[in-house]
């Protein structure tokens, strides 16, 4: 049998075909065709983020005239490294006509081709970076690309029948995720506008919307008379490990993911400690954000541990949503919380334990439909990478 090496790992019924090798000088030609002025502010292109954006700060409309046209297909390169472009990346123009700073390189497909295949195909670092480490030179902060250098790499393509059903299937699986992503900041929305509604604002002591059966006026409370609080103490920088070791250390907002400790760095030195069900609360900037344990831990210097419940724990929710931590927090150089800060919030509690048990349940149960969402969210981006890695050579 004929060995055939130009093929995807993933393809679709119907394609056996070798992909063509091409020269990307081949399928583009670099662009500098300018604004003749008929193309105003409003046409101009962030190319970040792929928008028509007209709130760029643009001296007069002679100005416009120095930037260059990017039309439906073109590409345009943008250095700037990041995690996950270690080389610049491009990106296709795939909203309509428009404008773009004379920052950028602009390159026009000179050959048929398939809008979307071609969205993903430029944009996808597995593919590219190859393509961009042999044409691209740094510089501070990003990577200036080499015209003619870019142009002489080579790249697989296959027909443009197997280019629209790629683009296409790519497509869909784009919607897929922006349609549940509308959906879970619509769910984060109601959550926070229910916070707002279901416990007393400033000033008031009855909530906006209450359960049916519970009465009464809430009372004002500090929170470290309703909470048992531990402020962090940072072990020996020697004893730390990025790898598992005796104890999971929490210094901060950044250990905390979706509501729990997310384990990053672990410690041999057992300083304070935090236990399974405690309240894991950051007192450095950004201050405010709050987790939950299901571990034995280690608190560092920007936490502190509360032995609280799930109504206090979405009443902390609450009051960072709408910036109460902000108010009493201080610091020139970072923000900060201190112990007598913290102990001393006011926070507002029902009259009985079993709104606060209500309370806390109804907005439990909240939030796993927000993290079930968020799971089937990362589940489809990760199935999206894999396809990125599979379907294309």
């Amino acid at each position: 049998m004929k060995e055939t090496k130009n093929v995807p790992q993933l393809r679709f019924s119907g394609f056996d075909d070798e992909w063509e090798g091409c020269k990307f000088g081949e399928l583009y030609r670099k662009s500098s065709e300018k604004n003749d002025g008929t193309l105003g502010i409003e046409k101009n292109i962030t190319v970040a983020t792929m928008q028509f954006k007209d709130d760029i700060l643009v001296s007069t409309d002679e100005y416009l005239k120095t930037y260059y046209t990017f039309n439906l297909g073109d590409i345009a390169f943008e250095g700037h490294q990041s995690k996950e472009f270690r080389f610049g990346r491009f990106v296709e123009n795939d909203i309509g006509n428009g404008i773009v700073s004379h920052i950028f390189a602009v390159f026009r497909p000179i050959v048929n081709y398939d809008l979307m295949f071609w969205k993903y195909a430029i944009n996808n670092e597995i593919l590219m970076q190859r393509v961009l480490s042999r044409s691209t030179k740094a510089s501070t902060m990003m990577h200036d690309l080499v015209t003619n250098d870019f142009l002489e790499q080579n790249f697989l393509v296959p027909t443009i029948a197997e280019q629209q059903k790629i683009g296409a299937f790519l497509s869909h699986v784009d919607s897929l995720i922006q349609a549940k992503t509308k959906k879970l900041e619509s769910l984060k929305a109601v959550k926070k506008s229910l916070l707002q509604k279901c416990f007393p604002k400033a000033g008031e002591k009855v909530p906006e919307m209450r359960f049916a059966g519970f009465k009464g006026e809430w009372e004002e409370k500090k929170l470290g008379e309703v909470c048992q609080l531990t402020m962090g103490q940072s072990p020996d920088g020697s004893t730390y490990s990025v790898t598992p070791s005796t104890y999971i250390l929490v210094q901060g907002n950044a250990d905390m993911k979706d509501g729990f400790v997310f384990p990053r760095i672990w410690t041999t030195q057992k300083t304070k400690i935090a236990h399974p069900g405690d309240l894991i609360f950051s007192v450095r900037a950004p201050v405010g954000e709050v987790g939950k344990t299901k571990y034995e831990i280690v608190i560092g210097r920007g936490v502190a541990a509360l032995k609280g419940n799930e109504f206090v724990f979405q009443e902390l929710i609450k009051m960072n949503e709408f910036g109460y931590w902000n108010t009493i927090s201080c610091g020139s150089t970072f923000e900060s919380i201190n112990s007598n800060d913290l102990y001393n919030a006011e926070i507002s509690i029902p009259p009985t334990v079993e709104e606060q048990q209500k309370i806390g349940q109804f907005f439990s149960k909240y939030d796993s439909l927000i993290s079930a969402l968020q799971k089937e969210i990362n589940k489809l981006k990760d199935i999206k990478k894999s396809l990125l890695q599979k379907m294309f050579i």
